[in-house]
């Protein structure tokens, strides 16, 4: 699979969206931001041949394709059911994959990295490097909901109410959070933060620091007082010493 040749068709199938429209602009740069990000973390893996990491680099650009036709309103927490749905129809009922590729024997692991990346662990019947290639989507996306948070803010960032106590509960037991479980902006800035917890990599934390997301996403808030702030800033504090324990001292991997 020739990356030029994956990044044509790709280009192709965006385009007939309005790349102005800032909900567009943004799916565009998620979808590049996650090869990006995936490929780098294969590479890091050092178990994956040059065919292998080109399909990853596929995998991460195509994950949500479904997305780009989904609704007008760009939402990193949009319905993956339906997404996933209308992503393996345009890749595989529609034949997009085979003009890319007409080899098939990575059309499996591609619908299941495709289904895994939003889920809770994975499937048990797969090799160990399936799991990784699943592992390596699900932190590339995650890890960029951050950078999507501060770029292209989807909620709205003034915070005027703590987070509701079963978010709060969740979140404090290091568990990733349910977008269906938010009812205030508060909430929505937690279940962001929780991605992390998912991580399957040390090198995913090593990237969320490296890129000060966490800093970044705080600075974008607005609080309408002093108490609210500094509840937040009291989280932040525990999750940069959360990042650091999950770093180590030396080695990112």
């Amino acid at each position: 699979m020739k990356s030029s040749r994956v990044m044509k068709i790709f280009e192709q199938y965006v385009r007939k969206y309005d790349m102005n429209n800032v909900n567009i602009k943004a799916k565009y740069f998620h979808s590049l931001k996650v090869m990006e990000i995936a490929k780098e973390l294969a590479n890091g893996l050092g178990i994956f041949d040059e065919e292998e990491i080109s399909v990853i680099e596929l995998i991460g650009l195509f994950h949500e394709i479904g997305n780009f036709s989904l609704t007008p309103n760009y939402h990193i927490d949009d319905d993956i059911d339906d997404a996933y749905d209308k992503t393996i129809n345009i890749l595989f009922t529609k034949g997009l994959i085979r003009e890319i590729s007409k080899e098939t024997k990575y059309d499996n692991i591609i619908k299941m990295a495709i289904y895994a990346y939003d889920k809770d662990g994975f499937p048990s019947d797969i090799g160990e490097k399936e799991k990784h290639i699943c592992a390596i989507i699900k932190d590339a996306h995650n890890l960029d909901s951050f950078r999507l948070f501060v770029n292209y803010p989807y909620v709205d960032t003034r915070i005027d109410a703590y987070p509701n106590n079963l978010v709060y509960d969740e979140f404090k037991k290091f568990h990733t959070i349910s977008p269906k479980m938010s009812e205030n902006s508060s909430d929505t800035v937690l279940v962001v933060l929780s991605k992390m917890y998912s991580f399957n990599y040390r090198y995913s934390y090593y990237l969320l620091r490296k890129n000060n997301y966490i800093t970044k996403m705080m600075d974008s808030l607005t609080f309408d007082n002093k108490e609210i702030e500094n509840f937040f800033k009291q989280i932040m504090g525990v999750l940069n010493n959360y990042i650091d324990g999950k770093i180590g001292a030396y080695n990112a991997w």
